[in-house]
């Protein structure tokens, strides 16, 4: 039976601290790299702070329990060693993947490595990955849009690093926060000002379309995948943020003036997440509001609703905040 929903954990809440102090951690693939003339399987580790909501991913050989050690020992060595760290149970993976039943025994071995450098260990319980779901919904992100990236492709293994690395990147300059849709405040809080100081920083090296996949650049090559992973980044993870509801439910809040909103537009470059202000709705002959006046740094939009993600509504940008 359902029960009552709790408090987050203090690992989520935890402040003034640097970013991966607590961490949850997750695996996902196989990818297949190309090595000489042989197809081998890559594996990911990624790693989720649970404060910051930053991601860190490796590149793993198998899911074999030396491997994953070298995963965490790298992790260690670029991010600082955690205080806590969160996995699922090896219950929790299912399916006919063989390789993945040893994924028990490779998170006692981590957790033997993890007791050696003073890290606390934590499994959630069998069956419950909901439990998980700090570092589910990011894996999840990543995994589909990988799997659609290199679903017919076997790049070299130097490019599918770089590309794990650039979706990391991407994922690491999401915002958390609103922004105002000033030009001196228009960039709000993301993982990456706690990791590097700043949103951003990488610009992308250029515009190129699936015919240069084939040949020696095989910088262009990676610069064509990370945008295949903006692309589904764009249509399947930032739909997922508008609440869904039954036709007629009248619970669900409809877009109102003075929302603040993300922008979901395929055209976007990389790193780009544009947001603004509603300025003025548009009703329809039901009363639905489904076209709206977008306020953004750059000029007045005008979207369906269909197209934008409410960040924070137009009530709680009117509360004032409290006298200390």
């Amino acid at each position: 039976m359902p029960s009552a929903e709790g408090d987050l954990p203090p690992e989520r809440l935890r402040h003034h601290q640097p970013p991966f102090t607590c961490t949850g951690v997750d695996y996902f693939g196989p990818m297949s790299v190309t090595i000489g003339r042989r197809h081998e399987k890559r594996y990911g580790a990624l790693f989720t702070c649970l404060t910051t909501r930053a991601v860190h991913i490796e590149l793993a050989e198998s899911l074999s329990s030396d491997s994953m050690i070298l995963a965490l020992r790298r992790f260690i060595a670029r991010r600082g060693t955690p205080r806590v760290m969160y996995s699922d149970n090896g219950t929790n993976f299912v399916g006919a993947n063989k390789e993945l039943m040893n994924i028990q025994e490779v998170h006692e071995k981590m957790k033997k490595e993890a007791d050696v450098r003073t890290i606390t260990w934590k499994f959630i319980p069998p069956g419950a990955p909901n439990m998980g779901g700090a570092w589910e919904r990011l894996v999840r992100s990543i995994k589909t849009a990988l799997a659609a990236t290199l679903r017919e492709r076997s790049p070299r293994e130097e490019v599918l690093h770089t590309l794990l690395l650039e979706a990391e990147h991407i994922v690491n300059s999401r915002p958390l926060t609103e922004v105002d849709v000033e030009p001196a405040e228009a960039e709000g809080l993301t993982p990456n000002h706690f990791l590097i100081g700043r949103s951003c920083g990488a610009a992308a090296a250029g515009h190129f379309d699936d015919n240069v996949l084939l040949g020696p650049a095989n910088w262009r090559t990676c610069q064509r995948l990370a945008d295949h992973f903006w692309q589904r980044w764009l249509r399947e993870y930032l739909p997922t943020l508008v609440p869904r509801r039954a036709r007629g439910d009248p619970i669900c809040r409809a877009p109102a003036e003075g929302d603040i909103v993300l922008i979901v537009d395929s055209s976007s470059p990389r790193y780009s997440w544009p947001r603004g202000r509603i300025k003025k709705t548009y009703p329809g002959p039901d009363n639905q509001v489904r076209v709206v006046d977008v306020e953004t740094t750059g000029g007045v939009l005008r979207r369906p609703t269909s197209k934008i993600v409410v960040l924070v509504s137009a009530e709680a940008t009117a509360v004032p905040c409290p006298e200390v």
